[in-house]
């Protein structure tokens, strides 16, 4: 049973490096959070070296992924 829960969650484990409010922007690029399923996601660019900010109604639950869309 413990393999099988191992895993599903393996399967849906986020890929790449995820940043939080505050953390600094290792590249320049755009970055993106999801809010959940009702919710488009947010987008900020961002160049090296920028905080990360707080994403709208998440605080600081908000989670960063780098993107390769240039917006």
């Amino acid at each position: 049973m413990a393999s099988i829960l191992d895993n599903v969650r393996a399967r849906y484990r986020p890929y790449g490096q995820v940043f939080r409010p505050g953390d600094r922007a290792p590249f320049t690029g755009t970055y993106i959070c999801n809010r959940g399923t009702m919710l488009p996601p947010v987008r900020v660019q961002l160049s090296r070296g920028e905080e990360f900010p707080e994403a709208e109604g998440l605080g600081e639950h908000t989670r960063w992924k780098m993107t390769n869309i240039q917006a």
